[in-house]
């Protein structure tokens, strides 16, 4: 089992409307939650909806991120 691994990613609306505004994380995005390593984009140090994920290396969890918040701005942008 490597420990280096990101269990958790933080979903909250309000983090996730905030990272898609800024370019960087207004604070540490990577925390611990339940004994793990966990991800916020937005690095928000409260008021996370955590979800458990495969998991997975920060340098790849935040390439998928960023293509997800490329899929969600394309989409508000059609609306």
């Amino acid at each position: 089992m490597n420990s280096d691994l990101v269990r958790y990613v933080c979903r909250a609306q309000a983090h996730m409307d905030a990272s898609r505004t800024a370019r960087f994380a207004a604070g540490n995005p990577v925390t611990i939650h339940q004994g793990a390593w966990a991800y916020c984009s937005a690095g928000s140090g409260t008021d996370h909806a955590w979800e458990a994920i495969e998991p997975v290396t920060l340098a790849d969890l935040r390439l998928v991120e960023a293509v997800r918040r490329r899929e969600v701005v394309h989409e508000e942008s059609r609306s």
